[in-house]
């Protein structure tokens, strides 16, 4: 494939391992950026990006236009889903999503009317006048996500701006077969170069760099004069060589700046934030148009695509009709993603979703599937391959004998399952399926063992209620006991001086009697001795 006379306007390092895949580029990136008819049917996942599902805020027979929102995020870390089309909603059930699994999942399925009528949008007028909070916001109300791969809300990436000092935006585009951001720059430079303005403008003295392999001279070309029409000289060019996988954040980053994202951090914590052209040109027509995120370009290519090229499709639009739409043969295998980094998807009905940059269709052999894995020989390859100068065989073993403690020990989580040590495996051992095993059945006793910790303090919780509401009733009973002797104390000794007081009245009572008889004997005596005289 051609390459780049082009220099590189920054020093470019080097990462360890990495490898060269044949590229299969040039089948898609040879024609100009297409659409596609409408679907009869769109079914949109409500949880096609990162983070929460969306909650749908539309009934089953509501008409809707197209940008108007369909489902609200659920908290912080979700994003807002907008109709893709105009049309009805005709159904928000479980449907297979687009994913390794095949499950099912919430989806509203929207039937459009053909008329691809927008509501009434709203566009900034200033941006410069702008402040953060309120391009975060127009971001985040527009269901913009990373248009790179794992599709985190856009927003919140951008939220931390203490201390950061480079944007880098990922224009590498290293994994074979895929072709949409080259195509993007070809066609779209000046828009996307708007939005690293735009992303910019929510930073002081921010440097931006633009990170791009030597395989897309036509791309860097129009980079080039966008820059120059638009007078960016702020925007430099990182031009690297064409190795995968170059276009892996961490990988990106030793490449254009020499640093290593140390274990746990993230990019921030170097001053450093990273996103992709198809995100930049998404939050340029969110903000200068007012348009949310309802489609995206994707690349359909493929030994059994007719058509192979780039187009715009609607999100929801099931892979089936993309078949049909491009005549293309019946394919063995269809890839979301690339080839290395890709899943097969279960079958032709799922829609298409935000994080979607690619559709294989395969024909027999195509892709090496079919392979039989065999013992591991301990040959070494896959370390000298690993871009993370991590130990893939060791892993290998652990995981295969969910011995997930030890995998940990030694990075797991540091793998970005780029499929690197795969692809130079001569057992031909699914070495990713493995590490993605691994990690998800870590994640789910993590999970287990917060639900078991969160139930043990509710159980605690609940105990210690009880035993208070014990003691507050005993205590409660002890007062009213204490209360009751006090009162019998008080009354024993209230009867008692009554009883004091009684008897002394008594006792005067019976003193006057005593003395009342007295003198009645006394009277009685003189009234004896006066009659006794007057006898004599």
């Amino acid at each position: 494939m051609e390459r780049s006379s082009f220099v590189s306007e920054i020093p470019i390092y080097e990462i360890p391992g990495g490898i060269h895949p044949e590229e299969h580029k040039t089948r898609s990136n040879q024609t100009n950026i297409r659409r596609l008819p409408l679907a009869n049917e769109l079914v949109i996942n409500l949880k096609g990006q990162a983070g929460n599902r969306s909650i749908p805020i539309v009934e089953v027979g509501e008409a809707v236009l197209k940008g108007q929102v369909i489902a609200e995020c659920d908290g912080i870390f979700s994003a807002y889903q907008h109709a893709p089309t105009s049309g009805t909603i005709i159904a928000i059930e479980k449907r297979t999503i687009a994913h390794p699994s095949g499950l099912d999942d919430l989806c509203i399925v929207l039937k459009p009317d053909g008329d691809d009528q927008w509501c009434e949008l709203t566009s900034s007028s200033n941006i410069e006048e702008m402040d953060r909070e309120a391009v975060l916001a127009q971001i985040f109300e527009k269901g913009v996500v990373g248009l790179g791969g794992a599709s985190f809300p856009s927003h919140i990436k951008l939220k931390q701006h203490e201390g950061v000092h480079t944007l880098i935006i990922n224009a590498a585009e290293c994994e074979p077969y895929i072709t949409c951001d080259d195509k993007l720059l070809q066609e779209h430079a000046k828009e996307v170069l708007l939005g690293a303005e735009i992303i910019s403008k929510l930073y002081q003295d921010i440097n931006i760099v633009i990170g791009i392999e030597d395989n897309k001279p036509q791309a860097i070309d129009a980079i080039q004069q966008a820059r120059k029409e638009l007078e960016l000289s702020n925007i430099k060019l990182g031009v690297v060589p064409t190795k995968y996988p170059s276009g892996g954040e961490k990988q990106l980053i030793q490449l254009l700046t020499g640093k290593e994202v140390p274990h746990g951090k993230l990019p921030a914590d170097l001053g450093l934030i990273m996103h992709n052209v198809g995100t930049c040109y998404a939050i340029h027509l969110a903000l200068t148009e007012g348009k949310p995120l309802v489609e995206r370009l994707v690349t359909l290519t493929g030994d059994n695509c007719k058509e192979p090229g780039n187009y715009w499709i609607p999100f929801g639009t099931p892979v089936d009709h993309l078949i049909k739409a491009t005549q293309s043969d019946t394919p063995k295998r269809l890839i979301m993603g690339g080839p290395m980094m890709g899943y097969e998807l279960p079958h032709a009905h799922v829609g298409i979703v935000k994080a979607t940059n690619c559709i294989i269709m395969s024909a027999d052999g195509e892709l090496g599937m079919d392979q039989t894995a065999l013992p591991c020989i301990r040959c070494g390859a896959c370390m000298d391959a690993c871009p993370a100068s991590l130990l893939p065989q060791q892993l290998y073993w652990h995981a295969q004998a969910d011995e997930f403690d030890k995998a940990e020990e030694y990075d797991l989580f540091d793998c970005i399952e780029c499929g690197a040590c795969a692809y130079v495996c001569p057992s031909h051992i699914p070495l990713v399926q493995h590490y993605r095993y691994a990690k998800s059945t870590i994640r789910n006793n993590r999970v287990e063992k917060l639900k078991a910790e969160k139930a043990r303090e509710r159980y605690e919780a609940r105990q210690e209620r009880l035993e208070r509401v014990k003691r507050e009733k005993a205590e409660r009973h002890r007062k009213a006991a204490e209360a009751r002797k006090k009162a019998a104390e008080e009354a024993g000794k209230k009867d008692a001086k009554k009883a004091a007081v009684q008897a002394a009245l008594a006792r005067v009572q019976a003193k006057k009697k005593a003395q009342q008889s007295d003198e009645s004997a006394a009277d009685k005596n003189q009234s004896d001795d006066n009659h006794s005289e007057g006898n004599n």
